[in-house]
């Protein structure tokens, strides 16, 4: 049984008689060096926030800290963060990331000089300090950091002006590089020039930090490094092959993504997943903009005499910020030009050719292309009704057509029995609607049939975008088994 009621105080000084633990930062080497250590707890574990705290509150003693003798010196076990903020107010140029701040904050302190030496309790040893640790924090603290948290670390090394070469000094037996090109990679998204104010701003929010898991499913793939051309040399000096207008307009998707959550790790959770598929399609766009019908030959891409400074087509004539003529502006564009997949991730036991079917149709542009999606659409709806029974062992041709071959309508008839069978009720009427068209008629099943066999028959963009409305919650259902 833990019994902490013997051991010693003693009264230390913060920045000569007290050492932040090594160990603490959990990477599983020693030693580390206690500047890397500052400024991890304070971009990673908010040490600022203490020092603000302290200066406005006071240094509470009620909660003594424990230190342990280490190799002749005394080392911080418990109140890591504390000692780090009582070492900053003492000296701000101890963190340079953040001395300004901290500067401004102790300016009014009368009783700085007071809190140069503190009380600690010392453990007799490193079993009863792990012990103590263990009790007051329910686990076990010695655990290794994941590779978040030891990008996190990386990442504040970075921003503090730490080189690679420094870096991989320090820590030879971690592939520093790996981290120190995601904290560079991630550094030019926040540096990018982003249009939206709203965008510039959730880089200083929760949600961004907790969000770079997202941007660590994106950069490392093949499709993004060959859009890109991110690489690093061994100086850890960054480059990339496009365009530094190009790559702001790709960061304005990404970060847009993230921020409305439609860039999430359950969306991206494998480069094969249909929104990674979209996404890359969509910033391939950026980098290759695709040509306009019309133009892009000597014969049809002239200007005909009397239109000269006319536009054509849904775009301007000029260049763009980049050099080139795009066929669109993306960042800020209030059309839809692709159909919404992030909500449908279709299993990996249905049929090949019905995940095939879904990639082409998030990669058409409705915009350009709305009867080529309105087929796909039909296409893609029907293949996965029946990968959905299929996956249910039953049998469509029981709903009316056991002679011949089975068909849309036959698979929403079969869809709608089942929901009505299985649940959940919600999902009924959108079935009912699709099927029978009796809310309107261009998002029917009659519609989905017209445009595949009605010569006369076709659609807009609207109409394309008001028919994936309506498919969206039958398509979201049966790709749930």
């Amino acid at each position: 049984m833990l019994n902490t009621s013997d051991w010693p105080e003693k009264k230390l000084n913060v920045l000569r008689g007290l050492h932040l633990d090594p160990r603490n930062v959990r990477l599983d080497i020693d030693p580390k060096v206690e500047a890397d250590i500052l400024e991890d707890l304070f971009i990673n574990e908010n040490a600022l926030g203490l020092v603000e705290a302290i200066c406005k509150v006071g240094y509470l003693t009620h909660d003594v800290p424990v230190a342990i003798k280490r190799d002749g010196e005394y080392v911080m076990v418990e109140g890591n963060r504390r000692l780090a903020a009582l070492k900053a107010i003492q000296n701000p140029a101890l963190v340079p990331t953040h001395q300004a701040r901290i500067e401004n904050l102790v300016k009014n302190l009368k009783n700085r000089a007071s809190l140069s030496n503190i009380r600690v309790m010392v453990a007799p040893d490193q079993n009863a300090a792990d012990q103590l640790v263990a009790a007051i924090h329910t686990s076990n603290l010695r655990r290794r950091w994941g590779a978040a948290r030891q990008a996190a670390f990386f990442q504040a090394q970075v921003d503090s002006g730490k080189k690679l070469k420094t870096l991989v000094a320090r820590y030879p037996t971690i592939d520093v590089k790996q981290f120190v090109r995601r904290a560079l990679i991630v550094n030019e998204f926040r540096n990018a020039k982003l249009k939206d104010p709203a965008l510039r701003d959730f880089f200083t929010t929760k949600q961004w930090k907790s969000g770079l898991s997202v941007l660590n499913r994106i950069y490392p793939s093949r499709d993004f490094q060959a859009l890109t051309g991110f690489s690093m040399d061994d100086e850890g000096k960054l480059s990339k092959s496009i365009s530094q207008a190009k790559f702001n307009k790709i960061a304005e998707i990404i970060i847009q993504g993230m921020k409305s959550g439609d860039l999430n790790t359950r969306s991206l959770n494998t480069v094969r997943s249909l929104r990674f598929t979209m996404l890359i399609d969509e910033l391939r766009d950026v980098v290759e903009p695709r040509p306009q019908a019309g133009k892009g030959s000597k014969k049809t891409g002239e200007k005909a005499k009397g239109t000269k400074g006319k536009q054509t087509g849904d775009a301007t004539q000029g260049k763009g910020d980049d050099g080139t003529s795009p066929a669109r502006s993306r960042p800020g564009r209030k059309k839809r030009y692709l159909v919404e997949l992030s909500q449908i991730d279709v299993p990996d036991s249905y049929p090949h050719a019905t995940r095939e079917c879904l990639q082409e149709l998030s990669a058409i542009d409705m915009q350009r292309f709305p009867n080529a999606a309105f087929l796909l659409m039909r296409a893609s709806l029907e293949k996965s009704i029946k990968a959905f029974a299929e996956a249910k062992g039953a049998d469509i041709r029981g709903v009316g057509n056991e002679q011949g071959r089975v068909q849309l309508g036959h698979a929403l008839k079969w869809l709608l029995q089942y929901a009505q069978k299985e649940g959940p009720p919600s999902i009924i009427q959108p079935i009912q609607r699709v099927r029978d068209g009796k809310l309107v008629y261009m998002a029917s099943g009659d519609s989905l049939n017209a445009v595949n066999h009605n010569h006369e028959f076709s659609v807009d963009p609207d109409e394309a975008l008001a028919m994936w409305g309506a498919l969206d919650p039958l398509m979201r259902y049966v790709v749930k088994i």
